[in-house]
This record gives structure tokens, C-alpha cells and sequence, in this order.
């Protein structure tokens, strides 16, 4: 375990449109106002999207299990961020759901939006936090210092 204690930074509010590219537009935000780590808080509909379910067994590196839909979902998602390179990096579990399926998983490819999407991004400070890609486990990981 790592720890450090951080301070809340400024907080950004935003809608995304019908048929944006969700990750796109978070990724588009963090480096126009240049945050280095923060929380994504979000909610609306997707149409389109393509998430980690989990691994398919558990080993080490974990093999991804991938599902994906293409019709109109609600979603629910938190996400934590943090820089690699200097990109921006999201680290999005949703739920999604449509009449009596849901599903929680991962959303870290395409991920288009249907109607709206209103999301908060709180951006952290006082910690350097940024990822550091882990070939254990095949994923970037936060660093904190």
C-alpha cells in the first residue's frame, strides 16, 4: 500500500453531446486546463462502448474479458486520472444498463455518448500522483509521492 495525503483542487463541470467521444472529451479537458490527477464523476447515456468485464481467469497478467454494445445504455461511472508521459490516463468503472441487463466494468476504449453525458472532474493537489505502467500485471498504476 502507498498513501499520501492530497488537497482538493479546482472542480470543473461539464455536458458532453450526443455522439462524442466520451474519453476523448475528459482527455481534451484535463490537458486544456493542464491537471495532473483528479476524480471523474459522471452520469447520462452511451451508445456505443467497449468494456473490461474483468479477466478471463485469474493470472498475472490478467487476460482482459471484453464486451461491448452498440444500442442505448444508461451509465454511472467514477474514474480516478493521473498523468503517463504527460497523457493523461483514465481509469473508468461504469455501470451500464438497459431495461433489466446491467453490467460494471472498465470502459477504456471508444465510448460514444448518447443524448448527454454531465460529468465533475475534481482535480487533486499537494501529491505528485502520475501512473507507471506495471509489466506484472500489464496496466499503468498509480505512483504516489
Amino acid at each position: 500500500m502507498d498513501y499520501k495525503e492530497a488537497k482538493p483542487g479546482r472542480i470543473f463541470v461539464a455536458r458532453f453531446d450526443d455522439s462524442e467521444d466520451l474519453l476523448e472529451g475528459l482527455k481534451t479537458i484535463i490537458k486544456k486546463e493542464n491537471i495532473k490527477a483528479g476524480l471523474i464523476h459522471l452520469m447520462g447515456a452511451v451508445s456505443k462502448s467497449k468494456l473490461v468485464l474483468g479477466p478471463e481467469e485469474k493470472a498475472y497478467p490478467p487476460s482482459p474479458s471484453w464486451w461491448e454494445f452498440d444500442d442505448a445504455r444508461e451509465v454511472l461511472g467514477l474514474a480516478i486520472f493521473a498523468r503517463e508521459n504527460d497523457e493523461p490516463k483514465i481509469h473508468l468503472h461504469s455501470g451500464v444498463g438497459h431495461y433489466s441487463e446491467s453490467k460494471i466494468g472498465c470502459i477504456r476504449e471508444q465510448c460514444e455518448v448518447y443524448l448527454t453525458i454531465e460529468a465533475v472532474i475534481q482535480e487533486i493537489t499537494g501529491a505528485n500522483i502520475t501512473r507507471e505502467h506495471d509489466s506484472r500485471y500489464n496496466a499503468s498504476l498509480l505512483s504516489i509521492k
